[in-house]
């Protein structure tokens, strides 16, 4: 009886800690998902010159070295702001963006950090993902792949 309840608890647990995990990222989905993105317009309309953002925190990592995702490439209005938000939340939480004076657009990605001691490996995922270059956060340094 005893080893019965031992298993019970165990199993209670683990489909707790499931349930929880789900909760928490299901949260995101729909409206939430709509919020965050509002939220990093709104943060990217007072950041002209560009940011990143770890997100739901929204806080702004000061090391690291960011490198942008090709699958959110190109992103620039609200609505593909979303994408780059759902993607950023799959995969390392983090957000770039940053105004092209070139053709008054803001270019929102989701973004990679790697730590600043980490310039090969960044380097070599930037290439992987058809950047040009990689950004040095502490430094506001732009170091090109080639």
């Amino acid at each position: 009886m005893r080893r019965q309840s031992r298993f019970f608890i165990v199993i209670l647990t683990i489909c707790s800690i499931a349930l929880c995990s789900s909760c928490s990222s299901s949260r995101y989905a729909g409206q939430s998902l709509s919020a965050l993105a509002d939220r990093i317009w709104l943060f990217s309309q007072d950041h002209p010159d560009g940011f990143t953002l770890a997100i739901p925190s929204m806080t702004e990592p000061a090391v690291g070295i960011s490198v942008a995702y090709a699958e959110t490439q190109n992103s620039h209005s609200r609505r593909q702001l979303r994408k780059v938000v759902r993607h950023a939340l799959k995969h390392d939480g983090i957000v770039g963006g940053w105004f092209n004076s070139d053709d008054s657009l803001y270019y929102f990605d989701s973004t990679r950090l790697f730590p600043e001691d980490s310039l090969i490996p960044a380097l070599r995922f930037a290439k992987q993902n058809g950047q040009y270059s990689v950004f040095i956060l502490s430094k506001g340094e732009t170091i090109s792949v080639e």
